[in-house]
């Protein structure tokens, strides 16, 4: 044999050796360790526009290699993914395929057994939870694997689709489920605690904005049960539309909640009114959106559009809350305002990464995929210590209003007795003055009338001097509600013989102009004869002064049902709530007594003043007065429980009643 041929004959026996020789199994392949295989760079990516291939279908075309686990962005088209496994020998035939996200829509998992048929298992967040081939929150499939095992997953989700799969022993798997469900918990309730605290602190301290933290709290652990997967695991029977709606409800609430906080925490609505109107003009719009998140058979494509108008809005409040919350730092110092910056600073940064990752522009693995719930554990943290700040500052709030409030109760107190004093020192001279007037009038009876005039002209003023003077001590009478214990000096008092001896005190050209009216005529209640009388005396000289001269004031008393109107009353435009713990039932017998002039009246926005001390309206013009008397009336009546309504009469004048419960 020639060296050629033997050279082609030996190249021919190696070509024969290679075709005989067993061919080595492709794909991943699976040996005892490690436990946990990544799939990282291993899967192939096919995508199918019309969403409804087959298998069959879809194994006969081309599939693109995925470099590593990166978001393909939003789409509508369904997503097949796929990868071939290869058993050793030493590896146990028990594989689980893993896949994330736990939010995903749907997702169909086909696994090739060992007689390469292939075993179908539907999965995803909106599909029945009891029917997952394994009752965990990710999407797992157990499988056999042999030589050559090939794995096809399909995805069709509205959200990112982000896709991280990983195969695991059993026992290995479950462990890490053990571990992960865990620390996943422990982050619950630490947030779940945060905003029980928050929601008891704002509730009591009566504090909206911690109260509305507290509802943000909540919203980010409805957010975080849905993007991990725990809703359907919670709500596993019958609770498709809950797993659905928690997180929309948690968005939203999470809107209303942040708005409701820097608009009270930052005092906008003093400092910034325009974006105070428009904080609560995004609150408004994320209410309106509430009907939709709960029926989502409502959504429509135009809700689209308002939900893109919605987000972009909150995004816009974001920014301005974190600009005004510098402004007012810089203007300030203020440690907690810096705080607040930083602490929600933190869950932006979050929230950035989240949606980078979303839109495909850094890759995804374990430390950006739990990014944005991290940054919400460490601003909860942060905003902790902020709020810490801000109770204490409420604290010495509280603390300085109550110094405050004892010092001036002690400057009251001295003012009281000041007042007092001085008006005990006015009445002496007052009273001299008036007795030598009248011993003038007495030894001088035959003056000429100039001078006699003059004499009555001193003793009105100084009456009149006298009135104010009493009045100033009710004032201060009234305004020390210890000092007055009306239940305790109630006594059973004949009305009508108390209403004749108001019009003794009138002078005698006003007194015949004073009707009295008592039904029954022999009527008994029981008060305070004293300062009812001189509440009564407040309104009758009132009308008398107001109302042209020789008209009739009508006086009338009687009994009837507390809560009617009295009668002839046209309603109140005007009343005196009664003070705190001296409130009758509605149904029990009142006594009513009214007074009626024919004067002019009052106008709606004098009525609405009427009350007001040292108030006068404009009818009032050229007449002598202070301002007080119906504020008098109004105190008396207060501290007996009962009101003081004030209105027009139906033909002219002004009708005031009073009604005291009994």
């Amino acid at each position: 044999m020639t060296p050629r041929a033997a050279a082609w004959l030996g190249w021919w026996l190696l070509l024969a050796l290679c075709l005989a020789a067993p061919a080595q199994a492709a794909g991943v392949p699976l040996q005892a360790q490690p436990a946990r295989i990544s799939l990282a760079g291993q899967l192939e990516v096919f995508r199918d526009p019309s969403r409804v291939m087959t298998l069959d279908a879809v194994r006969q075309q081309a599939f693109a290699p995925l470099a590593e686990f990166r978001s393909l962005g939003y789409s509508n088209d369904a997503l097949w993914f796929r990868v071939q496994v290869s058993r050793k020998a030493d590896a146990p035939p028990r594989w689980i395929l893993a896949i994330g996200l736990p939010e995903l829509e749907d997702v169909d998992v086909w696994t090739q057994g060992l007689d390469g048929r292939f075993q179908h298992a539907a999965m995803g967040y909106y599909r029945p939870f009891d029917q997952r081939p394994l009752q965990t929150r990710l999407f797992a499939v157990p499988f056999d694997a042999g030589p050559a095992t090939w794995l096809y997953l399909r995805v069709r989700t509205h959200n990112a689709i982000n896709v991280q799969a990983s195969l695991w022993q059993p026992a290995a798997f479950s462990a890490h489920q053990t571990r992960d469900n865990f620390y996943r918990g422990l982050y619950f309730g630490i947030m779940l605690l945060t905003m029980v605290l928050y929601a008891i602190l704002g509730l009591r301290l009566r504090d909206i904005p911690m109260a509305a933290y507290a509802g943000y709290v909540a919203s980010l652990v409805l957010f975080h049960l849905g993007t991990n997967g725990y809703l359907p695991v919670l709500f596993s029977r019958h609770g498709d539309w809950l797993a659905d709606a928690l997180p929309r409800l948690g968005w939203l609430g999470g809107a209303v909640s942040i708005v409701l906080m820097w608009d009270y925490l930052l005092g906008l609505r003093q400092h910034y009114p325009r974006i105070h109107r428009l904080y609560w003009a995004t609150l408004a719009l994320n209410l309106c959106l509430l009907p939709f998140a709960l029926m989502p058979s409502l959504v429509g494509a135009w809700l689209l559009v308002v939900v893109k108008l919605a987000n972009g809005l909150n995004s816009l409040n974001f920014i301005l809350g974190m600009a005004v919350t510098l402004a007012l730092w810089r203007r300030t110092r203020q440690t907690e305002l810096m705080v607040y910056f930083i602490a929600f600073i933190i869950p932006g940064l979050g929230t950035l990464a989240n949606t980078a990752g979303n839109l495909g522009y850094i890759p995804q693995n374990f430390i950006t995929t739990n990014l944005y719930q991290a940054a919400s554990l460490a601003h909860v943290l942060v905003m902790s210590y902020g709020m810490a700040l801000r109770l204490r500052q409420l604290q010495r709030d509280k603390a300085s209003a109550r110094q405050e409030a004892a010092v001036a109760t002690q400057r009251g107190e001295e003012q009281r007795r000041f007042v007092a004093m001085l008006s005990h020192e006015f009445h002496n001279p007052l009273a001299a003055i008036d007795r030598s007037v009248q011993m003038i009038q007495l030894k001088m009876p035959g003056l000429p009338p100039p001078e006699a005039q003059r004499l009555a002209r001193i003793r009105a003023n100084a009456a009149l001097l006298s009135r104010f003077v009493d009045n100033f001590l009710l004032v201060e009478t009234l305004d020390n509600q210890s000092a007055i214990a009306p239940r305790d000096n109630r006594k059973p008092t004949a009305i009508r013989p108390m209403l004749d001896n108001l019009i003794d005190l009138q002078t005698p050209d006003d007194a015949p102009r004073i009707r009295i009216e008592v039904t029954p005529a022999g009527l008994i209640f029981p008060l305070d004869e004293a300062l009812i009388g001189a509440a009564v005396d407040n309104l009758v000289t009132n009308a008398l002064r107001y109302s042209p001269a020789g008209s009739p004031v009508n006086l009338r008393a009687w009994l009837a049902p507390a809560a009617d109107a009295p009668a002839d009353s046209p309603g109140a435009a005007h009343a005196a709530r009664p003070a705190a713990g001296l409130r009758a039932p509605s149904n029990a017998t009142a006594l009513h007594i009214q007074v009626q002039d024919h004067g002019p009246g009052l106008d709606p926005e004098a009525l609405a003043r009427l009350g007001t001390p040292y108030f006068r309206a404009g009818t009032s013009l050229g007449k002598k007065g202070s301002g007080l008397g119906y504020y008098f009336t109004q105190r008396i009546v207060q501290a007996h429980g009962g009101t003081l309504r004030a209105a027009t009469a139906p033909t002219q004048g002004l009708m005031v009643d009073i009604v005291l419960p009994r």
